[in-house]
């Protein structure tokens, strides 16, 4: 189990995303065909990971910056799974009520949460929820149609 702060994972992860994606591939040294998801939840997801200290093998690698060397997660699903593995089990959330349903149970809820989609690593979305932003991440992934939801709460 790793050991997860929400204000360090928070500070990375509103950093990186509130850079443009070309600044982004700039700022991390990736080419441009690396970096077509740049900005992607999961990408943003790796880099404030990676910023608390933890190790992923994903498949971009950072060329820039004080992050050389180390490996994102660009795809959703994948970085998902690696939680589920080596972090903890998530939550799952019921989809029964429709996502509407889900926002309601996250609101006021601080982790990461994954919409996990059936269509291979790349599919789906993962976000960090500050306790507020739920409901727009569950509009967004009406568009996906997730088969589940999984939810990470952290301190």
């Amino acid at each position: 189990m790793l050991n997860l702060n929400y204000a360090t994972l928070a500070t990375a992860y509103h950093h990186y995303d509130g850079m443009t994606p070309a600044a982004l591939r700039e700022t991390l040294g990736c080419s441009e065909s690396a970096m077509v998801r740049a900005g992607n939840g999961a990408v943003l997801t790796s880099l404030a990971l990676i910023s608390a200290g933890v190790q992923l093998s994903g498949p971009l690698k950072i060329e820039n910056g004080p992050l050389t060397g180390r490996k994102l997660e660009n795809a959703p699903n994948r970085l998902a799974e690696w939680l589920a593995t080596r972090h903890r089990e998530p939550e799952n959330l019921a989809l029964t009520k429709g996502l509407a349903d889900v926002a309601y149970q996250l609101f006021g809820r601080r982790g990461i949460v994954a919409f996990i989609q059936g269509t291979g690593p790349a599919g789906g979305s993962i976000a960090l929820l500050d306790g507020k932003n739920a409901a727009p991440h569950c509009v967004a992934a009406e568009a996906l149609h997730p088969r589940a939801v999984h939810f990470w709460e952290i301190a």
